[in-house]
């Protein structure tokens, strides 16, 4: 039997894969930082990126929590350069869950700059960047605006992502 998610929880699903993804990243970048000895200020970028990661684990922490609450469970997750697979167990139905991988790329890369206190690329940086010819979609990075995080402290519940 087929799994029909709602928009919520495709959101979830959706959320979770970005989160664990980010994660991965900021523990690889915080493992690389420990063995350059060439930075001056070592212990400023460390603690950037710490944050970032304490921000990424909070809301993969509420992630999990709200998986649980809709009984979601992601069993396998594959990855190739096309697209992003996961398998998922919802109420006792199996199914599977894709997203393009440029798509997950670029929002992981959107969400990663939000969670470290960054914001968008600037215009005259991608002004350069047309002027040279080397504008690619991997760098183009949307509003902060459309990464949002949970509502929970808000009120009601907000999907952390439209359009999904």
């Amino acid at each position: 039997m087929a799994v029909f998610l709602s928009t919520e929880e495709r959101s979830l699903v959706k959320s979770y894969l970005l989160l664990t993804h980010i994660q991965k990243k900021f523990d690889h970048d915080a493992r690389a930082m420990e063995h350059q000895d060439a930075l001056d200020n070592g212990a400023l970028y460390m603690e950037v990126i710490q944050g970032g990661a304490d921000r990424t684990n909070l809301l993969l922490s509420e992630v999990r929590r709200d998986l649980r609450k809709h009984q979601l469970r992601l069993y396998e997750v594959n990855q190739s350069e096309h697209n992003v697979e996961a398998q998922i167990l919802c109420k006792g139905h199996h199914g599977t869950f894709h997203i393009p991988a440029d798509e997950f790329h670029r929002e992981a890369s959107a969400r990663m700059r939000a969670y470290l206190g960054l914001g968008p690329i600037s215009a005259a940086a991608s002004v350069s960047k047309e002027r040279a010819g080397k504008v690619d979609q991997d760098t183009a990075v949307p509003s902060p605006s459309r990464v949002r995080e949970p509502a929970r402290y808000a009120g009601g519940y907000v999907p952390y992502r439209t359009g999904t």
